[in-house]
């Protein structure tokens, strides 16, 4: 990965206030529906994922494994915005309702099946799991998620006042693999990421972007989901990198950008 400077970027920034990442086999997504959430973070209602897709599952899981490495507790995450972008979300669960319908009718479809494969499920159970009130959308749906989910997220934390946007990002590492009855005939890994992205300057971990000057190169397929979790691990306080950058479609650059101790601290004390 290259790093190019940009004399506008402070205005196209956010800091990265957590993150997490979170996996899990398809196998072990049931048990994820009612259990297994982190000490000291929110607890969800009974059976609230219970009907939700998978990657909806994940990508809840590795919020509130987010929230308990915030740096602060917050005053609340009522006026929180959500973005989620999920690559083909909501296929298995669609594939059994087209099996089932071809073979009993209408009545043998789930009524879940619009409010949890949609483009906007993760996006709006984690607006309702955990009461954000703010702005929650969903967003791409391909294989530019992770790409796509920044810049909107990054966006919609500069320009909406809300005081943290939470990032959520899902895909499965291999696609599931359907059989006739659309049930998945393998056991992929599912992986989840979440970041709670804050419009000041003061945060040590920073996500800037860029837009290089012409002429740029055409860049590379955006990152894997894994690629970029390590690179924000890496990018951490005492970590192996100072900055980590991922080409976006559109010319755009996304950078993970480690700040100094020394102008962390003179930025809080601006904010």
């Amino acid at each position: 990965m290259h790093v190019r400077p940009s004399p506008t970027a402070t205005d196209r920034s956010a800091g990265i206030a957590a993150h997490a990442a979170f996996t899990a086999r398809l196998s072990e997504i049931g048990g994820l529906r009612d259990g297994d959430f982190p000490p000291g973070g929110p607890r969800l209602q009974a059976r609230f994922l219970r009907h939700c897709d998978e990657q909806t599952v994940v990508g809840v899981h590795a919020v509130l494994r987010a929230m308990t490495a915030l740096p602060r507790p917050p005053s609340g995450h009522d006026r929180d915005a959500v973005v989620a972008a999920s690559c083909q979300a909501g296929r298995i669960m669609a594939a059994k309702s087209l099996a089932q319908l071809k073979v009993g009718g209408a009545v043998t479809v789930s009524t879940h099946i619009v409010p949890q494969a949609s483009l906007h499920s993760v996006a709006g159970a984690v607006s309702v799991a955990l009461g954000m009130h703010g702005p929650h959308l969903g967003v791409s749906g391909g294989p530019d998620a992770l790409a796509e989910g920044l810049l909107a997220a990054i966006t919609l934390t500069r320009t909406t006042g809300c005081p943290r946007t939470w990032l959520v990002v899902t895909e499965w590492d291999d696609e599931p693999v359907l059989d006739a009855t659309g049930g998945p005939t393998g056991d992929p890994l599912c992986r989840g990421l979440a970041i709670a992205i804050e419009p000041g300057q003061a945060a040590a971990l920073s996500l800037d972007v860029h837009a290089p000057p012409l002429p740029h190169a055409v860049p590379a397929p955006a990152g894997r989901l894994a690629a970029f979790a390590r690179a924000l691990d890496m990018c951490g306080p005492g970590g192996a990198l100072v900055s980590w950058t991922l080409d976006c479609p559109g010319g755009m650059e996304v950078r993970i950008m480690r700040r100094t101790a020394a102008t962390t601290r003179r930025l809080r004390e601006a904010a």
